[in-house]
């Protein structure tokens, strides 16, 4: 069973993932917008290396893509 997500962030990613998933592109763009939004909140401390719901989200676009 997985966990559920407990950020915004990540409740953010979920709901881009679905709405990618359901062809929902106009939607899909401002919940990008909002990960882009959230991300500028950070604390500067993550390093470049560490993942998170944005650099998730830009990697399944890119997945999508490459397999168009």
């Amino acid at each position: 069973m997985r966990a559920r997500p407990d950020t915004l962030e990540e409740n953010i990613l979920a709901l881009f993932n679905r709405a990618c998933r359901q062809g929902r592109w106009d939607v899909a763009e401002h919940l990008l917008c909002a990960l882009e939004a959230a991300g500028d909140e950070g604390d500067g401390c993550e390093l470049p290396c560490v993942r998170s719901p944005l650099a998730d989200a830009y990697l399944s676009i890119a997945s999508r893509h490459s397999k168009q």
